[in-house]
């Protein structure tokens, strides 16, 4: 992390704000803290924007691309099954 640049630092400060706010909404349902499970839909406490949010920021992030079916991350790609919901994003 000592050598991103400032808008990755900023792409993770962000990142981090919306789990973060996951996160306090859960506890404040009565859950445990130590229980919380980031970008779980349903289990997250996100809304589905801050969740669309969150997932582009983490592909920026990690250099991941979804692109006519197929993966792209690190030099390495795959294919994605049919009718993957990854896909339509």
């Amino acid at each position: 992390m000592s050598n991103w640049t400032e808008e990755q630092k900023q792409k993770y400060a962000r990142f981090q704000e919306i789990l973060e706010i996951g996160k306090q909404r859960y506890i404040d349902a009565g859950g445990n803290p130590g229980g919380y499970r980031a970008g779980f839909k349903g289990q997250d406490y996100l809304t589905d924007e801050e969740r669309k949010e969150a997932t582009k920021i983490m592909r920026q992030m990690f250099g991941i691309s979804i692109t006519n079916g197929y993966v792209y991350c690190q030099g390495r790609s795959w294919q994605l099954p049919d009718n993957s919901i990854l896909d339509k994003e």
